[in-house]
């Protein structure tokens, strides 16, 4: 009979849903949303809930293997057993730092999908411990937090469940039917109750027939639309000026910086009618509570940080704290104060900011890099630069180890793929990023074939290389220590989590509950600019990656056939460029190329084109998506990843002769 398991979801979604999982014999048969988180509900995207096709396809790694022959796709690997495996890898690293020194060692992860014991924990205690390089993960949130620093300092985020008492909601860059699904029935609870909806995306996403405002910005431009309703807030009466005064360091510097943002410029910046721009603020002036949800599209530009910078000033200069539904939701993660010190040693090391690996590559010196170890990621299908990557990963002088579930595009350059069990299989502690709780997972089904979780593998690593104190660490001791760098959380913690799998941390309203340790900076060092397009300025539309009901990141990817990547286009761009729905395409820059089939979408804004982040290359028609069109430049301030300035150009491409 099948058993009914539970579960945590600790992919790159802020929801954190907790999970019913039905298995017989070893095998997932059914993923399901339970209640022991409440936001979850008992529901979950149907993303989570074919994950099975994941840990059972045919794409998955069974055994350690190395490579014979070229890199590249349809490499060829040979299995080998673990001891074979590990023994080559610690050698090789051994030799690499006899020869170079360790800094010629690159570990590239990034765990947006995973929890402590598979990302940040004892991997980092090893790369401190040998010396190697490190990297500033920089992908993502990079600039919202840079942000959300620079104007509030340590003030947390609010829980959006808060949402749910709301009398009105701001979408601004976010989505939630395709990533943070709990948040769509919060929404639609505030818009039964006779609430107001308004909404920032140049896509006509699912919300939009249902907002009482859609701006349609062009993407890099958010920042000029933020600033002209902070100007309509000071020119109206509207500014909370008692607030600003008790809270804010700067805010007359501020309204002087925001007074030459009329709305008429700023709807020229970002295309968008300046009456629709009028009543977006007049109607955030007169809603109270009004909750202001910021997504992470907003930030992947080079005015990222000051877009997000400007944005999440309005709450205080509209007077939107100190209610319960009100203030701003974006990450809850400054509120676990987590001490990260618990669990990470002190690495003095030389550090690459990982949007510029293919640079990283082809360029460092004193040592280069010659040896990678890939994990919790898949560089390939998500780094920008995508040629760049590809070449780098492709050297024979460098050693490339990747630790992997599924076979994708970053294995195929690896010279020792190594089976990574999925998060059905190994321990886990999580926490969630929108909204406040701890959670455990234990294992639903043993591992596939022969994955070892990360864990398992740097412990095994550790000894190899020497460090015997690191090899010793449990999973325990690490979950332990995570736990006491919490401070909120509770007293028991761990022994309610191996009861209960899950620890409510309390949720906190800004400006009641908690308050910033020092006072707002609108301006700080310098206030929010609008900068032009540094790349392919000239390029007559802009390419965008936001998240799709496909995937998460890359990941799940594999369930997309070959060729079945679309590019979606506005019929009106369409016709300009010659475009016909199902046509094969050329979509490119000075950076790069990419072929896929059109998609004539009237959902997309005019100007815009939009790929799906994390397409793998075997879903495109030549073998390269988005992320090689993608400049590899980062935010001035925050150092984020720029994916949506990308400026290309479209045309009709003629199928390969061989085809």
């Amino acid at each position: 009979m099948p058993d009914v398991l539970p579960s945590v979801c600790p992919l790159d979604c802020p929801d954190r849903c907790s999970l019913d999982v039905t298995v017989e014999d070893g095998r997932v048969l059914a993923i399901g949303g339970s209640r022991k988180n409440p936001l979850t509900d008992g529901y979950i995207c149907t993303k989570v809930a074919k994950f099975g096709r994941r840990v059972h396809g045919p794409e998955r790694v069974l055994w350690p293997s190395v490579r014979v022959g070229p890199k590249g796709p349809g490499a060829s690997f040979e299995r080998v057993s673990w001891e074979r495996a590990l023994d080559l890898v610690a050698d090789r690293f051994q030799a690499i730092i006899a020869e170079h020194g360790a800094e010629a060692l690159l570990p590239y992860w990034y765990g947006g999908s995973n929890g402590y014991l598979t990302g940040g924990g004892l991997d980092a205690r090893l790369w401190a411990k040998l010396g190697t390089s490190k990297i500033e993960r920089t992908l993502c949130a990079t600039n919202a937090g840079a942000a959300a620093t620079s104007v509030y300092g340590d003030l947390p985020g609010s829980d959006p469940v808060d949402v749910r008492e709301s009398r009105g909601v701001v979408l601004w860059g976010v989505n939630p039917h395709a990533s943070g699904v709990h948040l769509v029935p919060a929404v639609k609870h505030v818009l039964d109750k006779g609430g107001v909806l308004l909404l920032v995306d140049p896509r006509a996403t699912p919300f939009a027939s249902k907002a009482a405002v859609h701006l349609r910005p062009l993407p890099g431009t958010d920042v000029a639309i933020a600033l002209a309703i902070a100007h309509l807030a000071f020119a109206r009466g509207w500014a909370d000026r008692t607030f600003l005064a008790a809270e804010a360091a700067d805010a007359e510097r501020y309204e002087a910086y925001v007074a030459d943002w009329t709305p008429a410029r700023a709807a020229k910046v970002a295309d968008v009618p300046v009456a629709d721009l009028e009543k977006f603020a007049e109607l955030y002036a007169a809603t109270s509570p009004m909750m202001l949800r910021c997504g992470w599209g907003v930030e992947r530009t080079r005015n990222g940080t000051d877009a997000i910078r400007a944005i999440l000033a309005l709450p205080a200069v509209y007077g939107k704290f100190g209610k319960k539904g009100g203030g701003y939701a974006m990450s809850t993660s400054a509120g676990y104060r987590f001490d990260k010190s618990k669990i990470a040693a002190p690495h003095a090391a030389r550090s690459f900011n990982m949007t510029k690996l293919g640079e990283v590559l082809a360029t460092a010196q004193n040592p280069p890099i010659r040896g990678v170890y890939v994990y919790d990621c898949n560089p390939v299908a998500t780094v920008p630069d995508q040629r760049r990557v590809i070449e780098g990963l492709a050297k024979d002088d460098v050693f490339v180890v990747v630790h992997e579930q599924v076979y994708n595009d970053t294995t195929d350059y690896a010279d020792v793929v190594l089976p990574a069990t999925t998060f059905l299989e190994h321990n886990e502690l999580t926490r969630s990023y929108g909204g406040y709780m701890m959670q455990w997972a234990t294992p639903a089904i043993p591992p596939v074939g022969e994955s070892r979780p990360n864990h398992a593998v740097f412990q095994a690593l550790a000894a190899r290389l020497g460090y015997a104190d690191v090899a010793a660490t449990t999973e325990e001791d690490l979950a332990k220590a995570v736990i006491s760098g919490v401070p909120a959380a509770p007293e028991g913690a761990w022994e309610t989590l191996q009861t209960e799998r899950y620890v409510k941390l309390p949720s906190l309203v800004q400006y009641v509950d908690t308050v910033p340790s020092r006072k707002i900076q609108l301006v700080g060092d310098a206030p929010p600019r609008y900068r032009e397009p540094p790349v392919d300025a000239d390029r007559p539309l802009i390419l965008i990656s936001p998240a799709s009901s496909r995937g998460i990141s890359s990941t799940l990817f594999e369930t997309l056939a070959p060729g079945e990547a679309r590019v979606s286009i506005h019929p009106d761009d369409a016709r300009e460029y010659g475009v016909v729905d199902g046509a094969r395409v050329r979509v490119h820059n000075s950076i790069g190329s990419a072929e896929l089939l059109a998609h004539v979408d009237v959902s997309q804004r005019q100007g815009v084109v939009m790929i799906p982040k994390g397409t793998w290359r075997r879903s495109t028609l030549d073998g390269f998506t988005g992320n090689a069109l993608v400049p590899a430049h980062v935010d001035e301030r925050g150092g984020g990843a720029c994916y949506n300035d990308a400026r290309v150009s479209i045309v009709t491409a003629a199928p390969p002769e061989s085809a």
